[in-house]
């Protein structure tokens, strides 16, 4: 068997079947389909068996609830295909995405497959993603010269893809990074996982594809903010220094600069939604946390002018000053979207 596709179904009524469906249809046949019911309150644990009798390529797991990285566990434990295909239960694949990823495997014998992002929201695509890299095949001195550099963030802040779904992953290779990830990170769980797949790594494609359909949801929108997901980024900081240790030459500049970057992007999330309250807590947790001394570290070179202002305000611990810079850049962003553009 060629492909074990792990989907984890938690909540996803309203998209699990199309979910199903996309990997079933595939051009490509040799799979077997792997559906990790992770304690779901609603409907999906019915939907998930009735699939089940319906075609033998699935397998279906019923669990407790554990979260992402515990039910990815459970699946990868039952895993029979040679690579492993992670999808996400709300999303969806195009028809020829498997066959796409086995022709890379075959033609390069590459160990990972990255493929591009198409985001989607109705039947309206509303971005295209990727891994910010050029299409083609990466042999180990190329993932150290071109990869390793951007494996959490380079100095103009770019990034390869942290999502661990929408990869091909040789599942030797996957299965003991998959295992040692921390069940109980509810952020980050991907990143742990594909950094130190991409460190082992003697083989990867990198393709500008967009086989991958990432369903922008209204519904997961969280109606609140939490100041507390900055307690989660430095949980995150803790663990992926756990895994990777010094097989990253610049590991330490990396993992400051991620950090800066991830409380500047729950600082903008907080100003995007007008949380004024929150400022003073957010304050608080960074400054008592390891993002502190991280966003102090933090070297960056060639980013935006909003990111920089941003960035150098944070430095100077000024983030009542940067929330309200964000929030007003928000605000002019929306004026000039709404003003109708007229002649002279």
């Amino acid at each position: 068997m060629f492909f074990s596709v792990i989907v984890p179904v938690y909540k996803v009524e309203k998209y699990l079947k199309s979910c199903i469906e996309s990997v079933l249809s595939q051009n490509f046949s040799d799979f077997e389909l792997i559906l990790v019911d992770d304690g779901s309150p609603d409907c999906c644990p019915q939907i998930c068996d009735a699939y089940r009798e319906q075609d033998r390529r699935i397998k279906v797991i019923h669990k407790e609830n554990g979260g992402l990285a515990s039910a990815r566990r459970a699946g990868i434990l039952v895993a029979k295909g040679e690579y492993v295909f992670n999808l996400d239960s709300d999303d969806r694949i195009e028809s020829d995405t498997l066959e796409l990823a086995h022709r890379y495997i075959e033609s390069t014998n590459c160990e990972i497959v990255s493929l591009s992002y198409k985001w989607v929201k109705g039947d309206q695509v509303v971005s295209v993603t990727n891994d910010g890299l050029d299409e083609g095949f990466y042999g180990e001195a190329e993932i150290k010269s071109k990869i390793f550099p951007r494996l959490l963030m380079d100095r103009d802040m770019n990034h390869i893809s942290y999502y661990l779904s929408g990869k091909a992953v040789k599942r030797t290779l996957l299965t003991p990074q998959q295992l040692a990830v921390n069940e109980s990170l509810t952020l980050g769980e991907d990143l742990c996982c594909t950094v130190p797949c991409y460190l082992h790594a003697k083989g990867v494609y990198i393709s500008k594809r967009s086989a991958y359909l990432y369903t922008v949801r209204e519904d997961s929108i969280s109606k609140g903010f939490n100041s507390k997901q900055i307690l989660l980024v430095e949980n995150v900081i803790r663990e992926i220094t756990k895994l990777v240790g010094d097989r990253l030459s610049d590991f330490n500049e990396q993992l400051c600069r991620y950090s800066a970057f991830m409380c500047f992007a729950i600082l903008a999330a907080a100003a995007e939604g007008g949380y004024k309250e929150s400022v003073k807590e957010l304050s608080g947790y960074i400054l008592n946390s390891v993002n502190h001394s991280c966003i102090e570290k933090a070297s960056f070179k060639r980013i935006t002018p909003k990111s920089k202002i941003t960035i150098f305000l944070m430095k100077q611990q000024y983030y009542k000053a940067a929330f309200y810079f964000l929030f007003f850049c928000k605000r002019i962003k929306d004026i000039t979207k709404r003003r109708p553009f007229r002649e002279a």
